[in-house]
């Protein structure tokens, strides 16, 4: 699996896991997260 894929998966679980009504991350911002990095901090 390339890191597309596994970042893919990974927001597909994290997607899956919200409660119902629980407001998601846009892919971006999942991505954003796991990598540490915010808009403050860009």
């Amino acid at each position: 699996m390339d890191f597309n894929s596994l970042m893919e998966k990974a927001y597909e679980d994290y997607f899956n896991s919200l409660d119902e009504g629980e407001e998601a991350l846009s892919f971006s911002e999942f991505k954003q997260t796991l990598s540490g990095k915010t808009k403050a901090t860009d």
